[in-house]
């Protein structure tokens, strides 16, 4: 009497196959079949059949041990940002065509990563201080409260930005001070001083390059001595 390996399982001539992914021996009765494909095999000729032989495609079924077992196998194409693509009535991964139930389960695999990757994205993009850009992939994911908390922070930016410039060309016309902010895009010298008006400080006037204003702020709080 033979006994399976994998789940203990004992029968009299009991076949044993082998999972697709660690190669565990295992039997029919615990092997988690995921999907199957047709490999080309050559058949000799069989003239007494009439068959006349050559590469044909025969189907091969594909199984794991455990869940945890096909969730590494789908992994490896999902991290590569490969997702199952439906073929006709099946999804496809890595070749294979999958059965409806670990299809199932490796859409949402790659579904998850997706959300995780595109949520980091979106943090990524809040401490650039691009909070519309932010929004937009929180929206995009049916996150909405998250999309109106970065809306939300970048107009509190903007505003407290703005009001900072507004004190910073004041203080320069108070010290009657005159400074030059250097354009990071062609590196031409920009004059700033009391009089200068906030809206010809928005872009650049040699190449028309947009200025960061926390970048100007930053700046002119070194000139008039706040940092």
């Amino acid at each position: 009497m033979a006994t399976c390996p994998n789940c203990g399982f004992r029968e009299f001539g009991l076949a044993l196959s082998q999972c697709y992914v660690c190669g565990r021996r295992l039997c029919k009765r615990c092997a988690l079949a995921f999907g199957i494909s047709e490999n080309l095999v050559y058949k000799d000729p069989n003239p007494w059949a009439y068959d006349p032989g050559g590469w044909q495609p025969q189907p091969v079924q594909y199984a794991s041990c455990s869940w945890d077992c096909f969730d590494r196998w789908a992994w490896t194409f999902i991290s590569r940002n490969q997702a199952p693509v439906l073929a006709g009535q099946t999804y496809d991964l890595g070749g294979i065509h999958l059965y409806p139930g670990p299809a199932a389960r490796a859409l949402k695999i790659y579904e998850d990563s997706r959300r995780r990757n595109q949520t980091d994205l979106a943090q990524k993009l809040r401490l650039a201080e691009d909070y519309e850009g932010a929004a937009r992939v929180y929206q995009d994911l049916g996150m909405w409260k998250e999309a109106g908390d970065a809306r939300r922070q970048g107009r509190h930016v903007v505003t407290e930005v703005q009001v900072n410039l507004n004190d910073l060309i004041e203080q320069l016309r108070k010290a009657g001070i005159t400074t030059d902010y250097t354009c990071p895009a062609c590196g031409s010298h920009i004059r700033i001083s009391g009089e200068t008006s906030l809206t010809t400080l928005t872009s650049c006037e040699y190449c028309g390059s947009v200025i960061q204003t926390t970048d100007l702020v930053d700046f002119l709080a070194k000139v008039v001595g706040y940092r």
